[in-house]
């Protein structure tokens, strides 16, 4: 019996990790705080993240110079993206070495950072401050589920329209 009660702990501790395990996929995507895009996409991306959180890991990235951990934890809890990990990008390395351009953005990687995806999370916006009328597709849930079956997604793919990042010098 004693054996059990030692055993059973460490089984579930291993099930735990091996669960862990299982995430194949980092997505991350770039927000700026006041970007009204930014805000109309988090809508598709908490079902992103409902739907994928156990194979992936999610990123809310700020590389906008005026944000501060304090307005992205507001922007995260507000708009329900419990599922991401905040990165505060205030030397915007992250946001270079993935080429992000604009908020909101979002770029696929797989565990070792090779991009699998760059680009738009929906068809909402034809141009900044553009909706489109009619059926908006979330793209990124697609992608995601694309990814997940093992097949890849072909480029050239399309470009994310928002807010333009604004660089500081190197």
């Amino acid at each position: 019996m004693k054996r059990i009660a030692i055993f059973l702990p460490l089984l579930l501790i291993a099930l735990l990790l091996q669960a862990q395990d299982k995430k194949q996929f980092k997505v991350y995507v770039f927000f700026a705080e006041e970007c009204p895009i930014s805000i109309y996409m988090t809508k598709p991306l908490q079902e992103v993240a409902r739907n994928y959180w156990k194979n992936s890991h999610f990123y809310a990235v700020f590389p906008q110079q005026k944000s501060n951990f304090e307005s992205a934890l507001e922007f995260k809890e507000q708009y329900q993206l419990e599922q991401f990990e905040i990165l505060m990008d205030s030397d915007q390395s992250i946001t270079r070495n993935l080429q992000g351009t604009v908020t909101p953005e979002v770029v696929i990687t797989d565990l070792e950072e090779q991009v699998l995806y760059r680009g738009r999370i929906s068809n909402a916006y034809a141009a900044p401050g553009k909706m489109k009328h009619g059926k908006r597709t979330n793209e990124l849930l697609h992608i995601m589920e694309k990814l997940s079956q093992g097949q890849s997604i072909a480029s050239p793919w399309k470009s994310a329209i928002g807010c333009y990042i604004t660089f500081k010098p190197q």
